[in-house]
């Protein structure tokens, strides 16, 4: 048996094992929940297909029914066609293979640079899953990842090699990225931020570190001439210039000019940021991780071991996403592909030098064998609780209003009612009830409507001081659909110890609830687990 193990190239065997573990459990957590925007994805792609345009009127609700730019439109028709044809599980299997696709492409990045670095990528990898499971699953930001991290690789060859002939990928990456999703703007900012990064480094050495002693400390290998910046510069401009021919051309960049207005970004759970309750431990955990390496990066380079010279570029894209992620959760992904390789550089550097100093191994060939038998029982374990399903809209009814939407089916003369639903069931009643009009949906919580924001005038039923019969009113609404209860806010006793948290601080009351539950003119007209319907019986 150990013979056996001897003879097998176990690095080759153990990475097949790895990500097939990293598989399984994405795939696992993809079936978990049903993302509850991918109802509005799944019914505009069909549209987009049927058409054959792109949309330009928001048809889904009676508040708001001028334009809107769908900047992920590509995306939309792709889950349609992929679903359509092969059903959710497929899709399901796509997109957990899209993130494996990522995390093999940095690895293998990170071994080219590194070849030492198993133990740093294997622990990072792990960990950096873990804190981005929340935002994986179907869902179109995953994408951004992959354009990310593609654009960073060409940033990098053409800063070692100074070929053009590589940014002639800039210009079609940037406009099927614009395609697809809105995170292309982040990849226009890092353009541009690199090209600013080779500014600054060719003044430093023209301008500081021409009788300075302290340029020994700083990476200068691959300043870039004049010519070779103004051709970055022009490619990269070019590129830009692409995007504007998309579909939507120049009212692209119109409609995501609304996101300036970040009330969403404290609203919506996903774009809180870490400082909020609760918290994302796994992520805290990683940024803690990339905060360190960025920590003994600067350390390293100034000490007198020398062991690295300071990139700006490294030290630029390391703190510019510890301040995103930390501003916001939706950015953390972006982080952990943007920052992987350079918290592997770091690492590496440290485990070879306590390895050095301690004359201590990390892996025999019993621990190999152990390793590779654990990832396996792991990946079976995850598959075997894996509750798959190829009906996601029928099968999810504790989260969403399934039930309800069979009742509102069987009565169609509430069709001609107004009503007021649930913010994050916006999407799941566009596909489940595409012939009704909703209030609001996940969308355009960022629009300006009503002297504010959608997402404002749709929380505004629930503050208290609303003079709800008014509101209501204004609307003409005589259909609610809400969650049946308001699920309380569980505090765990070490975290009201450690940061004084306190429930009823963060249990605020439903006002609207309380309202409909108070009124003569309301009544619940149907009600289960998930979801009850009231309707309005007197005018």
């Amino acid at each position: 048996m150990l013979k056996l193990f001897k003879r097998v190239n176990f690095k080759q065997v153990f990475w097949f094992f790895f990500y097939f573990f990293l598989f399984s459990l994405l795939l696992r957590h993809s079936f978990a929940y049903l993302d509850p925007d991918f109802g509005w994805h799944l019914q505009v792609g069909q549209e987009i297909a049927q058409t054959r345009s792109v949309p330009s009127l928001n048809n889904y609700d009676y508040t708001f029914n001028g334009s809107w730019v769908d900047h992920e439109w590509l995306s939309n028709l792709l889950i349609y066609v992929i679903y359509s044809r092969t059903g959710y599980i497929m899709l399901s299997i796509i997109f957990s293979l899209l993130i494996i696709l990522v995390l093999i492409l940095l690895s293998r990045a990170a071994r080219r640079l590194r070849p030492q670095a198993f133990l740093s990528i294997v622990i990072l990898q792990i960990a950096g899953v873990m804190a981005a499971l929340p935002h994986f699953g179907v869902r179109i930001q995953e994408l951004g990842l992959l354009f990310v991290f593609l654009l960073l690789v060409i940033i990098d060859d053409y800063q070692k090699r100074q070929d053009w002939r590589i940014l002639i990928f800039l210009p079609p990456l940037m406009y099927i990225w614009a395609c697809l999703h809105a995170s292309f703007l982040i990849g226009f900012f890092l353009l541009f931020s690199w090209l600013g990064v080779k500014v600054i480094e060719r003044l430093l050495k023209i301008f500081y570190f021409k009788t300075n002693s302290s340029a020994e400390y700083l990476d200068l290998s691959s300043l870039l001439s004049i010519k070779k910046m103004a051709v970055y510069a022009g490619i990269a401009g070019a590129s830009f210039i692409f995007t504007l021919f998309t579909p939507y051309k120049s009212g692209l960049y119109s409609f995501l000019e609304g996101y300036r207005n970040t009330f969403y970004l404290s609203h919506i759970q996903e774009w809180l940021s870490q400082f909020s309750f609760p918290f994302q431990y796994w992520q805290l955990f990683y940024l803690a991780l990339v905060a360190l390496a960025l920590l003994f990066y600067i350390y390293y380079s100034f000490s007198q071991e020398k062991y690295f010279k300071l990139n700006l570029w490294a030290v630029f894209l390391a703190g510019l996403f510890i301040i995103l992620s930390f501003k916001s959760r939706r950015h953390f992904p972006l982080l952990f592909v943007a920052t992987f390789i350079f918290s592997v550089g770091v690492y590496n550097q440290i485990f070879i030098t306590y390895a050095v100093k301690t004359g201590r191994k990390w892996l025999n060939v019993w621990l190999e064998a152990d390793l590779l038998i654990c990832l396996f029982l792991l990946s079976i374990l995850n598959f075997s609780q894996t509750q798959f399903t190829a009906t996601p809209f029928d099968d999810y009814c504790q989260d969403y209003p399934c039930h309800a939407v069979s009742y509102l089916r069987r009565h169609p003369e509430l069709d001609i009612l107004r009503i007021l639903n649930n913010y994050s069931w916006g999407g799941y009643l566009i596909r489940q009830l595409p012939e009704r009009q909703l209030f609001i949906d996940g969308r355009l919580p960022q629009v300006e409507f009503a002297g504010h924001t959608f997402l404002e005038e749709y929380l505004d039923f629930f503050k208290a001081g609303t003079r709800l019969e008014d509101k209501l009113n204004q609307y003409q609404i005589k259909l609610i659909l809400m969650p049946a209860i308001d699920p309380p806010i569980v505090v765990r006793n070490w975290e009201k110890v450690v940061f004084g948290i306190k429930e009823n601080e963060l249990d605020k009351p439903n006002y609207l609830r309380l309202y409909l539950n108070g009124s003569s003119d309301w009544r619940a007209v149907y009600g289960d687990s998930a979801a009850v319907i009231y309707q309005k019986i007197k005018e």
